[in-house]
């Protein structure tokens, strides 16, 4: 089964989560608004359910789940379908791009950031939110993947993987933190702090769209 038909088939599954997860999703929430520049025109990539764009301010996402999608249409987003290694987009028509626990579920990561480089203006920001491979949930997450609902078909990544992806295509890292500190999902503290030295679960981080010309003189 697709991770796309893993979505549509535990839809509701997933957007209840959320619910039964207050604290946690409530944290998250924080952790994101921490860093979250100021922007005019921006989009979350693989939306859900809307359960992050619409408390975020964003009004628009791209999401290939039908089921998720309506969702987040019922939440008040405008949903475009379609998957984030192939955005249905024009070039350099948004000023920012979310992207919350998508990174593990995408097919090919380079072609995502590509798309996402492609998408964003010159100047503009890229957001993203994950559970980072090498934190104490995270190890637990990867070494129970078979029992998953959802994450038997998840690529984790670590924090420095990222960092050096989004150096690959321009981007320069401005600003992180991370949050949820604890060895499983039943005794996660919702703490926040500024940086990725911690060993959060949940990191976040903003990076600029930098000129590739002139990248390396950042």
């Amino acid at each position: 089964m697709s991770g796309i038909d893993l979505f549509e088939k535990n839809y509701q599954y997933y957007d209840t989560w959320f619910e039964e997860h207050e604290t946690i999703y409530d944290c998250e929430i924080e952790a994101i608004k921490r860093i979250l520049p100021p922007f005019r025109k921006g989009i979350e990539i693989g939306v859900g359910t809307g359960r992050f764009a619409m408390p975020l301010g964003i009004k628009i996402g791209v999401e290939p789940s039908k089921n998720m999608a309506e969702i987040a249409r019922q939440r008040g987003i405008e949903v475009i379908e379609g998957v984030a290694e192939s955005l249905p987009l024009p070039d350099k028509s948004f000023d920012l791009i979310l992207m919350v626990t998508t990174i593990c579920f995408v097919d090919d990561i380079n072609k995502t950031l590509q798309e996402c480089r492609r998408v964003l203006q010159d100047g503009g920001y890229l957001v993203i939110g994950f559970v980072d491979r090498n934190s104490a949930l995270g190890r637990l997450y990867e070494a129970n993947k078979d029992k998953s609902r959802f994450y038997k078909e998840a690529t984790f990544y670590g924090k420095k993987e990222v960092f050096a992806l989004l150096k690959r295509y321009c981007f320069v890292l401005e600003r992180c933190s991370e949050a949820l500190f604890g060895n499983t999902l039943q005794d996660l503290k919702c703490k926040i702090y500024d940086g990725c030295k911690k060993g959060g679960a949940f990191l976040t981080l903003v990076a600029r769209k930098r000129d590739a010309a002139n990248a390396r003189d950042e």
